[in-house]
């Protein structure tokens, strides 16, 4: 074992072995607020997260009462954030400070409305000699404390870092963890930037890739890998040009920690009430999540739930009214592509025959847009993808005529469903179901 393998696994078991979790479920939309009018040190992070939790702590204890100011000891804020100088006039000024800081917020309500939104990050911060007070903005407060969809932060290893952008970005690819791909979302690398550092001026040297690179990304990656319970991996895309225009992350858990997980799995009733928590945080009903938990195992909601949160993430696609009613029909209908495949029950053959109809239809439509795409090309274009085809065909039967007018459906089939496979990869199981949505081929109640 290698001395950084050793280092990791002392950091791993630690983690483990040596401190009680300490989980803030964080709203997405707070997980992916973009601060402006200024930088955000990883101390205004930790006190943001530590006062959060306690926020929404107090709010599970006295559901209904309305708060408008809340209070956390300075003792266990200071603890929360690993705040040990004697100094408390600086943790007053990086508190104070806060209020300078603004919030762009790219949030969905509960009928899943793309809604922006700009607030002030702390509008309220006072300070006595024991307790710390502060209040949130009244537009912002409900989708902090009452999230529909939240990812997992263990607060104590986000205090492990010691860099800032170590703590930005472990925050950003934390909730990517649990999805299939194992990828965070492709953004371009000044949204990156922005992201783990914050806004620069047109004067700043990290306006270059290269060394935002060297001073920012590489340092927090190599911190988050050694110490904390994932694994991140760089991808850079040039996308046809010399220079790094997008980045996107590989996020691997840690096995030490996958352990952990298993032996959780193992609690029975603690599983089954784990999931009818998660399930209600989604808006499924208290009769629609004794209905799944009865029927499907908990491997099975596993993979529907990142199946689902995937979907509701991708801002590529227009929102989905009801995440709930997405989980409970991808349940149904088995689209999870990490769910186990069931004994066959009766009617199932005709669930499968089901399955295959939509499958077909979903390659036919594939096809007719690459065969669109392909008439629509500059001549130069089809001549190119032609010739790439042609090249890997071994029979001169299958080759595509140079002649148009010789281009018999024979042949411009299979090369339309390889020009598909080209341009937008093997179709996912993501896919295939919003094919079926959008076809009418399942339909989803959108008052699930």
């Amino acid at each position: 074992m290698s001395q950084d393998d050793s280092n990791n696994s002392q950091m791993a078991l630690a983690l483990l072995f040596e401190q009680k979790p300490e989980i803030l479920k964080k709203p997405v939309q707070a997980v992916h607020m973009a601060i402006t009018g200024g930088i955000q040190s990883k101390t205004q992070r930790l006190a943001f997260n530590a006062m959060l939790k306690h926020a929404l702590e107090e709010h599970a204890r006295n559901p209904g009462e309305k708060v408008d100011t809340y209070s956390i000891s300075r003792v266990e804020l200071m603890r929360t954030i690993n705040y040990t100088s004697p100094n408390r006039k600086h943790l007053k000024d990086t508190l104070a400070a806060m209020q300078k800081l603004t919030v762009q917020w790219d949030y969905l309500q509960q009928d899943g409305d793309s809604i922006w939104g700009s607030c002030v990050l702390l509008p309220f911060v006072g300070f006595d000699r024991d307790r710390i007070y502060y209040s949130y903005s009244p537009q912002i407060k409900p989708m902090l404390l009452e999230p529909k969809i939240y990812a997992r932060l263990d607060l104590r290893i986000q205090r492990a870092f010691r860099l800032d952008a170590s703590a930005a970005l472990y925050e950003w690819v934390n909730r990517f963890r649990t999805n299939p791909s194992k990828l965070t979302n492709e953004m371009r690398w000044e949204e990156w930037r922005w992201v783990i550092y914050g806004e620069v001026n047109e004067k700043s040297v990290l306006n270059e890739y290269k060394i935002f690179k060297r001073e920012k990304l590489k340092p927090a990656i190599l911190e988050i890998n050694e110490k904390s319970d994932l694994t991140i991996t760089l991808h850079e895309n040039r996308d046809g040009g010399r220079s790094v225009k997008y980045l996107q992350f590989t996020v691997v858990e840690k096995d030490i920690f996958k352990i952990e997980q298993d032996g959780d799995k193992e609690a029975g009733n603690g599983v089954r009430g784990e999931w009818d928590k998660r399930l209600e945080t989604l808006g499924v009903s208290s009769r629609e999540r004794k209905k799944i938990l009865d029927v499907h195992t908990p491997e099975e909601i596993e993979a529907g739930w990142r199946f689902t949160n995937e979907r509701v993430n991708d801002k590529s696609k227009p929102p989905i009214k009801s995440p709930s009613a997405y989980l409970k029909r991808a349940l149904e209908g088995k689209y999870a592509p990490e769910a186990p495949v069931k004994k066959p029950t009766a009617g199932g053959s005709g669930e499968i025959e089901a399955m295959k109809d939509i499958q077909a239809r979903f390659t036919k439509k594939r096809h007719d847009d690459a065969a669109a795409m392909f008439v629509e090309m500059p001549d130069e274009d089809r001549e190119a993808v032609i010739a790439e085809y042609n090249a890997q065909q071994e029979a001169s039967a299958a080759l595509v005529p140079s002649t148009a007018s010789k281009r018999t459906p024979r042949v411009m089939v299979p090369f339309y469903a390889w020009l598909a496979r080209k341009y937008w990869g093997e179709p996912t199981a993501q896919e295939i179901f919003e094919f079926a949505v959008t076809s009418g081929a399942i339909s989803i109640n959108r008052n699930a």
